[in-house]
Order: structure tokens, then C-alpha cells, then sequence
């Protein structure tokens, strides 16, 4: 019953990312030019942190998530319409191939489909009163990997991101914190089977 906090607290971060991938990602706004004009340059004059770059949102991306929340398009509509060839899908691929910093070709975004899946799989660790340590460090591992390159795309590609007018939405952030939190959440239950192991 000790742990009965830390799994709900899993199953909260699992839930935010679930719905997050459902949530607007990437969206276009041409009537941020300026503002994303005067940020660029200050960007270049005052880079930002390693804080900013792979744990916290820099001082512009705050308002900016907030200014249409239901605007864009989702994970969900971004790991399905790179398979599409629709004039919509076409948008879809070249909204993610500047904000996830592949612009020479249209991203193959299917493997977007791994944060749901890596999800659901803590979903189930959470529901068992002793996870396998293996699943448990498999699904930390993952996410965090999702995490960190998603983070680091993000990073490199901010200035085209900026020129091309795109802002990122709710659904982005939502589900890059909540992965974060429920590979933290899988990496204290791993140590405590360890620990309990260890313990035997």
C-alpha cells in the first residue's frame, strides 16, 4: 500500500501522455512572424540553456502554447499522414519535418506510434502488483529515448521552426512531460524490486 501514491501518480503521467498524442502538436500561425522574428534574433544573441534545451520550455514557448490550444494537428494525425497522400497529409509531413528537424526528406512518422504503445505497457507494469524489473526498465528506457530525441529534434530545428511560423500546441508538451514523468515512476518501482530482491 506504500506505493499506492506513486501508482497513481504513474497512471496520472500515463493518462496525460495518452491524451496529449489525441491533443494539437504543431500548428501554423502566420500572424506570429514578428514575434518569432524578434525571438530568432534574440535566440542567436542569447542561446539557451541546457536547462531550456532538454528539460524546460524556453520563456517563448509558455504564451505561444496557449495562444490557440485547439489549433494543429496531433501525434496521432502526424504518425498516420506521413502514409497518406493527401493535400492535408502533405501539411501534416512538412509541419513535422520542421519541427522534428528533417527537412530534406518527408518524415516516415509511424514510429511516433511507439509513445502510445510504451504507454500502455506501463499502463499494464502499474496494474501488477510486482512488475517484471525487465518490463519496468524496458518501458523507462523507452520513453526516456522518445523523450531525449524528440527534445533534441526540437532543439535543433528551433530556428526553421521560428522562420516557418509553426508553434507548438498542448498536445506537445503534455505528452513529452507526461512520458518523462512515467519513465521516472518506472525507474523508482525498478529500484524498488531490486531493492526488494536484493533484500531476499
Amino acid at each position: 500500500m506504500r506505493s499506492f501514491p506513486l501508482h497513481l501518480l504513474g497512471k496520472f503521467f500515463a493518462v496525460l501522455t495518452l491524451l496529449s498524442f489525441f491533443l494539437p502538436w504543431v500548428r501554423f500561425s502566420p500572424s506570429a512572424l514578428k514575434k518569432n522574428t524578434l525571438e530568432l534574433v534574440r535566440s542567436r544573441e542569447d542561446g539557451p540553456s541546457f536547462f531550456e534545451k532538454l528539460v524546460w520550455m524556453r520563456g517563448a514557448e509558455w504564451p505561444e502554447m496557449w495562444a490557440d490550444p485547439a489549433d494543429g494537428f496531433s501525434g496521432f494525425q502526424l504518425a498516420f499522414g506521413a502514409a497518406s497522400g493527401t493535400q492535408r497529409a502533405k501539411m501534416q509531413s512538412e509541419l513535422a519535418s520542421i519541427v522534428l528537424d528533417k527537412r530534406e526528406n518527408r518524415p516516415l512518422l509511424g514510429w511516433l506510434l511507439l509513445i502510445p504503445v510504451l504507454v500502455g505497457m506501463g499502463w499494464l507494469g502499474l496494474l501488477l502488483r510486482r512488475g517484471p524489473a525487465i518490463v519496468m526498465a524496458l518501458i523507462a528506457v523507452g520513453l526516456l529515448g522518445m523523450y531525449g530525441v524528440l527534445r533534441l529534434k526540437m532543439a535543433e530545428g528551433y530556428s526553421d521552426r521560428l522562420i516557418a511560423q509553426i508553434q507548438l500546441g498542448v498536445g506537445w508538451w503534455g505528452a513529452l512531460y507526461g512520458m518523462l514523468g512515467l519513465a521516472f515512476v518506472c525507474l523508482i518501482f525498478l529500484g524498488r524490486v531490486r531493492g526488494r530482491g536484493d533484500g531476499d
